[in-house]
């Protein structure tokens, strides 16, 4: 129990730190619809956390990562970011209980299935509390924002004629590019988790998501 408890504090520690050094180096690309939102590398190592030492670890491995950001300068970019990847982290781990739950009694529960449906919730959870984020951020928090969106929807030769218009528009790319996030960041750390299997096998018994 120990040792396993030393080789979850390990995942967080080296995790949490890559997680901080791609958000450093800025390895993002960015939305084409929006171009200020950016499909964010930094968030496969937490999802690799999540799939070796379980959601609590993820979590704690995001807190990190969102205190490092603070720690540079600025609250509401981390903050907004923290609020995407949580409710991810949280809808996996929900979606992989149901879908276990729901494949109980089969002769083998199919990690694919149980992947599909960890990640279905996990879409689910982030753009609806992403949608809800961001509407607080355009009524009361930086109402500037919807202008700035609305000038990105124009520049990239959307059109609008309304402020509605620009909700509408913000709040569903928005929620698109949420949806996408996903299963970009959990597909490419199930890649790096399947070919490090590949390499050593021996470490199959300390994955949590394995041993589920």
């Amino acid at each position: 129990m120990l040792r396993r408890k030393s080789v979850v504090l390990a995942y967080i520690a080296v995790f949490s730190s890559l997680s901080l050094i791609l958000a450093t180096v800025r390895a993002e690309v960015p939305f084409p619809p929006l171009p200020y939102l950016k499909f964010d590398f930094a968030e496969v190592p937490v999802m690799m956390v999540f799939m070796l030492g379980g959601p609590i670890s993820a979590l704690i491995a995001e807190t990190i990562h969102w205190i490092g950001l603070i720690s540079r300068g600025g609250w509401l970019g981390p903050t907004m970011k923290f609020l995407a990847v949580t409710p991810m982290i949280g809808g996996f781990w929900i979606g992989i209980k149901t879908g276990i739950r729901l494949l109980r009694g089969h002769r083998k529960i199919s990690l694919r299935r149980i992947f599909l449906s960890g990640m279905i919730i996990g879409i689910i959870l982030r753009v609806i509390v992403c949608t809800f984020t961001n509407i607080m951020l355009f009524l009361f928090i930086s109402p500037g924002y919807l202008q700035f969106a609305e000038a990105t929807l124009k520049t990239v030769g959307i059109k609008v004629t309304s402020t509605l218009d620009v909700w509408i528009w913000t709040l569903m790319l928005t929620g698109i590019f949420n949806a996408i996030h996903v299963p970009l960041s959990s597909i490419i750390s199930l890649l790096i988790l399947k070919a490090a299997l590949r390499k050593i096998p021996i470490i199959a018994k300390e994955i949590w998501l394995l041993q589920l």
